[in-house]
């Protein structure tokens, strides 16, 4: 629900680019109805309510049993996943996630069907810090993180006074640049490098993959139950994303010590798009009144 609210304010954006938006579920027409009647939501929504489509595309979520969560409808539910298809209707792209919670915010679903990434703005949880010879600007994809709601964080290094740092692959006597992140109830998934040039040593006759100036690096990260639970409401207002880089800086004459520059970004939480009665299942089945439990 939530990312069929973040795809209604990116709607412009794909249908400049050519595409159109289909949201496919189990819901009544009604029920879809009113959720687009109360979300703004102009792109069509598809009832599927026998889930005949989501069984023949293999994707109905077959963890939830048919008596399990009858009150709020989850039986028949798809695990949340999304195709992009050309204008013949070959899938050409897909995106789903091991954990059947997990989905791509609308910001980074844009980017990855254009093939783009966000300039960063004033919208964006942004940081920054800086050393002698590197800087490192952090920026959130979205202005906040939700529950399992996969965004990107942009990382951009500089590297200055025409030194280069080394990158993955180089000797064992260089140290390699790399990035580590961590964080309360954060998961991080793979990072994305640009390609690195290739810089000749030829008096020790090597050739060494290095960057210099000013390079992009983005990987994925969302909120885990850890720091927001469904159906609970907020029981805090941010959470800490913490960076640190550590590299070699050279010059054409001399190469430094290993060195370390950290830095954090505070990023504000917020809740999901809940179906109605989220909150008063939790509160059943924390209570021990499962509701969805066969009497």
């Amino acid at each position: 629900m939530t990312q069929l609210v973040q795809l209604q304010h990116a709607l412009p954006q794909l249908q400049a680019a050519g595409f159109e938006v289909f949201a496919i579920s189990n819901d009544t027409v009604e029920r879809l109805a009113d959720f687009a009647n109360q979300h703004s939501i102009t792109f069509n929504l598809l009832s599927d309510e026998d889930s005949a489509v989501i069984r023949a595309f293999g994707i109905m979520n077959t963890l939830i049993r048919p008596d399990e969560g009858k009150h709020m409808r989850w039986y028949g539910i798809p695990y949340p996943g999304t195709y992009v298809a050309d204008g013949s209707g070959t899938i050409i792209d897909k995106d789903f996630h091991q954990h059947h919670a997990q989905r791509l915010s609308g910001s980074a679903l844009v980017h990855r069907v254009l093939g783009t990434a966000p300039a960063q703005d004033s919208t964006m949880p942004q940081a920054a810090s800086e050393d002698d010879e590197v800087s490192l600007s952090l920026a959130l994809f979205d202005p906040t993180l939700r529950l399992e709601v996969i965004t990107a964080l942009s990382c951009r290094l500089h590297i200055k006074n025409e030194r280069h740092v080394y990158a993955a692959g180089a000797p064992d006597a260089f140290t390699p640049i790399t990035l580590e992140f961590g964080g309360e109830g954060l998961r991080f998934g793979t990072q994305v490098w640009p390609q690195a040039q290739m810089l000749g040593m030829p008096e020790l006759n090597l050739e060494v993959p290095v960057y210099e100036g000013a390079l992009d690096v983005t990987v994925s990260v969302s909120a885990t139950s850890d720091i927001i639970r469904l159906g609970h409401g907020l029981e805090r207002a941010s959470a800490t994303i913490e960076v640190s880089c550590t590299y070699q800086s050279c010059d054409a004459h001399a190469c430094g010590l290993p060195t370390v520059i950290r830095s954090t970004l505070e990023v504000p939480l917020e809740e999901l798009v809940e179906p109605p009665g989220t909150k008063a299942y939790a509160a059943r089945v924390e209570g021990g009144n499962d509701a969805s439990k066969p009497q």
